[in-house]
């Protein structure tokens, strides 16, 4: 029956994950095994929260963040310590200023963009200036980084599965990092994703979102933990159960979509999304197309951290990219469904 039949509307694909349900028996380690990977860590309310208080364990270091950034990471409590460097084609850091200027112990935050590896120049940096502290920001991979002897690395797990809350800060072995100190509001954190659980064709589409909205807006950079439902579900959930699906249904898409894809053809590691890159107003007239179909593509980002006359091609990026769900709650048909509509619109 078609969308608004007696059998209801067709089911959303994308925007935020419900209560994670588990994927049944999957050999390998779980998620918060896989992501600590034996390492002292600490587990925030969420990602910004836990870079902050890393931050502050450094007072006196420069903060070097790349240009193209979530401007949510970025805390008043910081703000004036940060620099910016470019990021290249591709989503490589551009890091000769960090490399001529940077000082002994400041901070360097590198990004593995769209769940991609770093890159061997970035590995290669980090290596070779033992002298600076390294952050990973992992927010958007899945599976460890660096390794235990590079620096910290920093996770979002909300953003992979079905978690209501979290930012894992993970350190170098010898360097217990900053902790929570309260208990975040459970009750808030949980709303959303347990209404859109208990609607899994999507009926009551505008009370949960609306109910993430206010989750999202209410976020901020604080001492609250990781709630005890999300640290047990992470515990618990596979880590290879996530990342198969993902990378089958990313080569899914790949193989109708790859005119316009922003990632290589072999992306190494399972990617947050199908990431697309097409002119600005294409971009807008299929973002559009896709929410009218309740495919919940997304924006990363809408606003950039840094200045945008400064670093111009990264600001264009927040108008030309758009990033395709394909995570481990689909299959074969959902990709189907995607790419028919993608193809529409750019054709």
């Amino acid at each position: 029956m078609a969308a608004g039949s007696q059998a209801g509307p067709v089911p959303p694909i994308g925007g935020f994950f419900e209560l994670h349900e588990p994927l049944g028996a999957v050999a390998g380690p779980r998620v918060l095994e896989a992501l600590t990977d034996g390492r002292p860590f600490a587990a925030f309310a969420n990602a910004r929260s836990a870079f902050a208080a890393l931050a502050a364990v450094f007072p006196n270091a420069t903060l070097w963040l790349p240009a193209f950034l979530c401007v949510d990471l970025i805390d008043a409590a910081f703000r004036d310590r940060v620099r910016f460097y470019p990021v290249e084609d591709g989503f490589g850091p551009n890091l000769a200023a960090v490399e001529a200027s940077a000082q002994a112990d400041d901070l360097v935050l590198l990004v593995a963009y769209f769940g991609l590896p770093i890159g061997r120049r970035a590995r290669d940096f980090a290596r070779r200036r033992t002298d600076l502290r390294i952050v990973e920001d992992r927010c958007q991979a899945l599976g460890p980084g660096l390794g235990p002897c590079s620096g910290y690395a920093l996770y979002s797990p909300r953003k992979l599965l079905g978690v209501a809350d979290g930012g894992v800060l993970v350190a170098p072995e010898g360097r217990p990092p900053p902790q929570p100190t309260v208990a975040a509001d459970a009750e808030a954190l949980w709303r959303a994703p347990l209404l859109r659980r208990a609607d899994p064709r999507g009926a009551d589409n505008a009370r949960w979102h609306a109910a993430n909205q206010a989750k999202e807006a209410a976020m901020r950079a604080g001492p609250e933990a990781i709630t005890a439902r999300s640290l047990a579900i992470l515990a618990e959930a596979s880590m290879a159960g996530l990342a198969g699906p993902r990378l089958a249904n990313w080569r899914t898409l790949d193989a109708r979509l790859r005119p316009w894809s922003a990632l290589p053809p072999e992306p190494q590691a399972p990617p947050l999304g199908y990431v697309l890159k097409l002119p600005a107003e294409v971009r807008d007239r299929l973002l559009k197309a896709l929410h009218a179909e309740r495919i919940f593509a997304a924006v990363h980002w809408s606003k950039i951290a840094a200045p945008e006359a400064a670093f111009p091609r990264e600001a264009a990026w927040t108008r030309e990219l758009i990033t395709l769900p394909c995570d481990h709650r689909y299959c074969e048909a959902e990709m189907t469904r995607i790419a028919d509509r993608v193809l529409e619109v750019l054709r």
